[in-house]
């Protein structure tokens, strides 16, 4: 049995986005090409319902089963097509996203989460995962203010994982979709290690097989052709943070072929491209005939091997770093509390003077300032603290795989 896999993020931001009508159209041509025959599609980025839904109308005799992962105030953005049943969803929102001040990040209010779709295909049941996580804005980690987050969003996915997706009940575990990590990032090797996932690009029999239109480095992201990519000085020739990577109970899954596809859109005289991001194609050879594995008790099984507790560490320290900055933060906006109090009350000109300056001037001063003490007080007693606790969360689950004795409150 062969699987065909496509994941790509649309890059589908409503009234942001350039040209996502066409590209839309464009993307369901591709599907609907009598020689395109995927049988499991992963979407990121699908951000409007109704577009989902007219994607999903104009494919329905194709692909009749898919689901979109409803959450936060715009949708999660991840959805998956597939040609076979769909037996059961699952999802899990990520309990650290950004933060809500950053308005033009957006993260915080997309609802990234961690989506599953059950899928039955010839008697094999295939948990097939979309995720999109938290992105990278500053490519450098001393001003990556998100990579705590982000850290603590794959330790996260390993735990909804390894929790929904166990040997009993699931032959086949594939994710996919845009995780925002290169192959180096600690959260990419903190997912790869703990999961022990293979990367179809890396892991793929025939490495003669790309689309030429785009190469075989792999690249999915910040292309210097894409019209639609901002450039940064970090750019180079690209990144790779889109992946399928699987697991098979029985050991009997190899990756035939595995490359970026869908870059420009052929035939246009316009310069139309898919998306900003590559997609990732994937051709799988499942081996029904393998003999079923015996499954090893729990107990009797290592926690994680030394390479993996080495990441696993690395990703406690910038966690512990993460929090520690979160309590410089708030001694910060307690001193701003005391400032803000002083100039409202201290600086008020000279009352005597009854002049519209003074008078707008004082108005729009203490509005300021209380507006300021406002936010300050918010993230002192109610921000800071729930993300504090969150992260120290997700770094104790780390230390108990570590079984580590010291716990953070």
């Amino acid at each position: 049995m062969q699987l065909r896999i496509l994941t790509l993020n649309l890059w589908g931001v409503r009234y942001l986005a350039k040209l996502i009508d066409q590209r839309i159209q464009a993307f369901i041509k591709h599907l609907l090409d009598t020689g395109t025959n995927y049988d499991i599609i992963g979407l990121q980025e699908v951000w409007s319902k109704t577009d989902y839904m007219y994607i999903r109308e104009q494919i329905k005799n194709i692909y009749p089963h898919s689901y979109y992962f409803l959450s936060g105030l715009f949708g999660s953005g991840c959805c998956i097509f597939s040609r076979y049943p769909i037996i059961g969803v699952y999802q899990h929102l990520y309990t650290l996203n950004g933060f809500p001040h950053k308005i033009q990040h957006g993260d915080y209010f997309a609802g990234k989460l961690i989506g599953l779709c059950k899928i039955l295909i010839n008697n094999f049941v295939v948990n097939v995962y979309n995720t999109h996580l938290h992105a990278n804005y500053h490519h450098v980690i001393p001003k990556d203010i998100y990579l705590g987050h982000r850290v603590c969003q794959a330790y996260e996915l390993v735990q909804f994982i390894e929790s929904t997706s166990s040997a009993e009940t699931t032959h086949l575990t594939i994710l996919l979709g845009d995780l925002n990590l290169t192959s180096t990032d600690l959260g990419f090797q903190l997912i790869r290690g703990v999961l022990q996932l293979r990367d179809c690009f890396l892991d793929r029999v025939n490495k003669d097989a790309f689309d030429p239109t785009v190469g075989n480095n792999g690249m999915t992201c910040d292309l210097p052709d894409n019209p639609y990519v901002v450039p940064h000085v970090h750019q180079g020739d690209g990144e790779r943070i889109d992946y399928i990577l699987f697991r098979a109970r029985n050991d009997n899954v190899k990756c035939l072929e595995a490359y970026p596809t869908l870059h420009k859109v052929p035939n246009n005289s316009s310069g139309l491209y898919y998306s900003d991001h590559l997609a990732v194609y994937a051709l799988l050879e499942v081996n029904e005939a393998a003999p079923e594995r015996i499954i090893t008790p729990l107990e009797d099984v290592e926690i994680a091997d030394e390479q993996t507790q080495e990441i696993l560490r690395s990703a406690c320290i910038v966690v512990e770093e993460t929090i520690q900055r979160i309590q410089r933060q708030r001694l910060y906006c307690a001193i701003g509390v005391f400032i803000l109090v002083f100039i409202l009350f201290l600086i008020n000109g000279n009352p005597l003077t009854n002049s519209y300056f003074y008078t707008t001037f004082t108005i729009v001063k203490n509005l300021l300032c209380i507006i300021g003490i406002a936010v300050c007080v918010w993230f002192i007693c109610l921000g800071k603290p729930v993300e504090r606790n969150a992260l120290s969360a997700i770094q104790n689950a780390m230390r108990v795989r570590l079984r580590a004795a010291h716990f953070t409150f």
